[in-house]
């Protein structure tokens, strides 16, 4: 008597991709996302959204190619598309409250989450008039926001997290560099770590800049500090060692 064969099958890796992916669709294509998707495909900005390279609590980052009608020379473009549903209100309020540009802003989820985009398209330009390197901010819509792709061949750039440093004292004295200079354009990253430091090539750029807050934030000294002391704590175990004090009165004195 023949034996009968299992029909059920062990989950395999692309199946589970698959499902990652699918529940990332669910959660971040609502209706309006896919109607403002849709009006930059229409336009010819986008040719198509290919597949998501990051994502986190507030937002999912797609690599999309870009169309004929996009203004840049670039084959690529990086689309974030913040969650409507699942974001940290509470958190987000906390970084917005505060800034006088986003005074006003109602605080219904949809209304936080597109103050929050439109948040990050300002604080690229206040990176990107410091010199400081970040993604290059290129067009915004509800909480949709295009921006450069980092990354090489269409294959996206590795966070400091993952890669490491292969120059520590160089690249710890380059963020805080940053941090200076944005400091003297009055404006606080509020979140530098290995986690929003991407490396392209040897370079550091700074991502994640939504909750950069100006100077007349209450907490803008708190998340400074905090700033500067997550860059001299990553790099220690490489062991370079600064002052956080020494490196804040160097900071502010630049103002």
């Amino acid at each position: 008597m023949a034996r009968r064969l299992s029909t059920r099958k062990r989950p395999r890796r692309e199946d589970k991709q698959l499902k990652e992916r699918k529940k990332i669709e669910s959660e971040v294509f609502d209706r309006q996302s896919m109607l403002v998707l849709g009006s930059f495909l229409n336009r010819g900005i986008l040719k198509s959204v290919d597949y998501p390279i990051a994502s986190g609590k507030e937002a999912v980052v797609f690599r999309a190619t870009a169309g004929d009608k996009f203004e840049k020379d670039e084959e690529y473009v990086a689309v974030k598309i913040y969650r409507i549903e699942t974001s940290d209100f509470v958190r987000m309020q906390d970084y917005i409250r505060g800034d006088p540009r986003f005074l006003g802003v109602k605080r219904a989820k949809r209304q936080i989450v597109y103050a929050w985009t439109r948040k990050e398209f300002r604080n690229l330009e206040i990176c990107a008039d410091a010199g400081v390197p970040a993604p290059t901010q290129y067009v915004f819509k509800d909480n949709v926001l295009l921006m450069q792709f980092l990354g090489e061949e269409g294959i996206p750039d590795s966070l400091l997290i993952d890669v490491g440093s292969d120059n520590p004292e160089k690249d710890c004295e380059t963020l805080l560099g940053y941090v200076k200079k944005l400091y003297e354009k009055e404006f606080v990253h509020a979140d530098i770590s290995e986690f929003n430091v991407m490396m392209h090539g040897d370079v550091p750029y700074l991502i994640d800049v939504g909750q950069g807050v100006l100077l007349d934030h209450p907490k803008a000294d708190e998340f400074l500090r905090r700033d500067v002391e997550n860059i001299l704590r990553y790099f220690r175990k490489y062991d370079v060692e600064r002052n956080a004090e020494d490196v804040l009165k160097e900071v502010k004195a630049s103002v």
